[in-house]
């Protein structure tokens, strides 16, 4: 089902021309950076396995599109499971394996060389050896993680606003999370919310409890050098309100196991393969975000002006 759509067509799925051209437009970027399949190894590889996510696909894409069995074979990637070991007690609901997960994927960084301005690329286990901690880098460790506690975990990607996360399957439903933020946030009701959830509701973000706003720890920060200052985390918070969760935003989910290391290839990368491409792309994007009328705030920090609290 929706075969068509999948992978490099993803962006077909999406009624706005304006969303159809941002999914483009980041395909050309990635690929302007990590180069076609032969070359970009697993973060090119990734993409056949999304479908964007939309009214049309919502319902299959949260009942038949990830098979629940996990078919992790235990002593076949052991640093994950000690990584594991590390933060999951018994005892823990999926929920709180989750969240513990989640954290040990948010502090990556202050582990080994966490430079991704200085080279990218690796297995999950070199992901891990490095402190590595781009979105995409750190969402696959995040998703191997939990399937290997045993929870069924997946890709969750924004294009247009060029970011990647996770869902996890974890009590009875698909949660999301951002593992590179540690932000894990809950419907007004107090359970796990899902990336389609958020993407009917964006002010969700504006009624999250303290215990979410607690664990949110920004990769940076966009006003001085206090990554949880108020205006920092507020700042945070509204981005994923008005652009990673924008009704116009082009996002998908898409499928990565654990157990298929070796479907993909794990290059390293220090400079762009095709740096005209990317960049040429990058200032298509710009305009097209423009044309969304993405808040001016996503390029230039210094006009956000708000301040979110936790409810």
């Amino acid at each position: 089902m929706f075969d068509e759509f999948m992978g490099r067509n993803q962006g077909r799925i999406f009624a706005d021309p304006l969303t159809v051209r941002g999914c483009e437009l980041w395909l050309e970027r990635v690929l302007g950076y990590y180069g076609e399949r032969g070359t970009g190894g697993v973060d090119v590889q990734i993409i056949d396995g999304q479908l964007g996510l939309c009214a049309r696909t919502a319902e299959f894409l949260y009942s038949r599109f990830t098979p629940p069995e996990i078919r992790y074979v235990r002593g076949s990637r052991p640093m994950l499971e000690a990584a594991v070991a590390e933060v999951v007690r018994p005892g823990m609901s999926g929920r709180e394996k989750s969240l513990a997960i989640m954290r040990r994927c948010r502090d990556n960084r202050d582990r080994g060389l966490a430079r991704p301005d200085l080279f990218c690329g690796g297995t999950e286990e070199e992901l891990l050896k490095r402190g590595a901690i781009m979105c995409n880098e750190i969402s696959r460790v995040f998703i191997c993680l939990c399937q290997v506690a045993g929870m069924p975990a997946r890709v969750f990607s924004s294009h247009i606003s060029g970011h990647m996360m996770a869902e996890v399957f974890a009590d009875g439903k698909w949660a999301w999370v951002d593992p590179l933020f540690g932000l894990a946030p809950v419907l007004d009701d107090g359970r796990p919310a899902g990336a389609w959830e958020l993407l009917s509701d964006p002010r969700l973000f504006e009624r999250q409890p303290k215990s979410v706003w607690d664990d949110l720890r920004p990769p940076r920060s966009a006003f001085g050098p206090e990554l949880r200052s108020a205006r920092n985390l507020s700042y945070w918070m509204a981005r994923f309100r008005d652009c990673y969760f924008n009704p116009r935003e082009a996002a998908a989910i898409g499928n990565y196991f654990v157990w298929e290391q070796d479907r993909y290839s794990y290059p390293w990368r220090i400079d762009p393969v095709d740096p005209v491409r990317m960049k040429e792309a990058q200032r298509l994007e710009a305009l097209n975000r423009k044309a969304l009328a993405w808040p001016d705030y996503y390029s230039n920090e210094l006009l956000f002006d708000e301040e979110l609290r936790p409810r």
